[in-house]
């Protein structure tokens, strides 16, 4: 019983920081404006998980480091989940697991904040609110090559459903087939986030 209680806590623990190490890569990969309130909250939130791993590049607006640091985290929190359940996985599927669980986290920030987008144009389409405005920072860059693709509709804009096409895809394919095929059964993958 404890043991369910320690793993519970540290899985909700790690889901949590991941998700906003996740956050943090993907505010940086859509290069929303840093000096939006919610932006600084994250990254001050984040530094000090991400300080080990500034040597690594940053490649255009991808930062390998906060990557990088929430696989880690993802990983040493699984690692420890398996520790309390009685068996720990090799090194390899552990951090293929992490890698894919990061991804996966990432694709779910997308569809949430493109649901928040989608939400947003409807009630409040010239909402001033920071969230408001980082929903709208976040989407607008992954919407865009989409929005070239379909011609425009006289103001019904399209392009979100085949980004929720495109998200779908991966998180079936690569997420998860990609972990399946390292061997994840459903009953690991309530220790990743992100994997399901």
């Amino acid at each position: 019983m404890s043991s369910n209680i320690g793993f519970y806590l540290i899985n909700t623990g790690v889901a949590i920081v991941v998700s906003l190490v996740a956050l943090r890569f993907l505010l940086q990969l859509t290069q929303a404006n840093y000096y939006n309130p919610i932006c600084q909250g994250v990254g001050k939130i984040t530094a000090p998980l991400v300080a080990p791993f500034r040597a690594l590049p940053t490649i255009g607006s991808v930062n390998l480091g906060v990557y990088v640091a929430a696989v880690v985290i993802q990983a040493a929190g699984a690692g420890l989940g398996f520790f309390l359940m009685g068996g720990l996985p090799g090194a390899l599927p552990l951090l293929v697991w992490s890698f894919l669980s990061v991804f996966g986290v990432l694709l779910d920030l997308i569809f949430y904040a493109l649901l928040g987008m989608i939400i947003l144009s409807w009630l409040a389409p010239n909402a001033g609110h920071p969230g408001a405005e980082l929903v709208i920072q976040v989407t607008d860059p992954l919407l865009e090559p989409f929005r070239r693709l379909i011609p425009n509709m006289g103001g019904l804009d399209l392009s979100p459903i085949l980004l929720f096409v495109v998200i779908n895809l991966l998180e079936a394919m690569v997420v998860n087939g990609g972990a399946r095929s390292f061997g994840l059964s459903s009953m690991v993958a309530q220790m990743f986030i992100g994997l399901g």
